[in-house]
């Protein structure tokens, strides 16, 4: 069975209520995912720990590591600066990175989960409100996926087309157990879109005819008057 998703309508609030909507969704789109990685990095460390001793100490100390980053990013997240993998490198860079701490995350019964990061052309200054949004978007897609999907595989894809940068996730899963995702509706997908939205661009979520589901935004290179 397919996922199917419903987003809902974005309602643009205005003042505190607009301030308060952005920092929940940076909470959930931003420290979310990487509490969730760290969640599925335990449960394999645990796995690990009977038949490799070693290698789940290696794990509990990126673990570690991966903590201490979210609490760095709560922090600007509170004081309204950008993810810090940004301020490391650039989003391509920090993506790919994400993608491969998912590698020994995912759960057991799923068996590994390739992702890929593919650019088309080259791509073009990207202002930090879109770095920002495309990378929230692609972290909370993998997420999900490594989380919900039971796919194998997955492709990340950026490119420039008409002004927008085009933002694409695609994978091979079909959810947990075949059901809807828990997501349906929820914060993450709903975030995805208000991000998108807020920029002038959009996002949409539908199902692949040969199985999986595909994420698709696109964001506006220009800033907004």
């Amino acid at each position: 069975m397919r996922r199917t998703f419903v987003v809902t309508d974005v309602v643009h609030p205005s003042g505190y209520e607009n301030r308060l909507k952005t920092m929940l969704n940076d909470l959930h789109d931003g420290v979310g995912p990487t509490l969730a990685v760290a969640v599925l990095g335990l449960r394999a460390a645990r796995e690990l720990l009977v038949r490799d001793r070693a290698g789940a100490e290696r794990l509990l100390a990126r673990i570690e590591e991966e903590l201490h980053g979210a609490i760095t990013e709560l922090r600007r997240i509170v004081t309204d600066a950008r993810p810090p993998a940004l301020d490391e490198t650039c989003l391509v860079t920090a993506v790919r990175r994400y993608a491969g701490m998912l590698a020994d995350r995912v759960p057991a019964e799923h068996g590994p989960l390739g992702v890929s990061v593919e650019v088309r052309g080259e791509l073009p200054p990207l202002s930090a409100e879109v770095e920002v949004t495309a990378y929230r978007i692609i972290r909370e897609a993998l997420v999900n996926i490594a989380r919900h999907s039971g796919a194998r595989q997955c492709a990340v894809r950026l490119w420039p087309l008409d002004g927008d940068l085009r933002v694409e996730i695609v994978d091979d899963g079909v959810g947990a157990g075949g059901e809807a995702l828990p997501v349906v509706g929820g914060t993450g997908l709903r975030s995805m879109r208000e991000r998108a939205v807020d920029l002038g661009g959009g996002c949409v979520v539908e199902p692949v005819p040969s199985g999986g589901t595909r994420i698709a935004a696109w964001l506006p290179l220009a800033t907004k008057e």
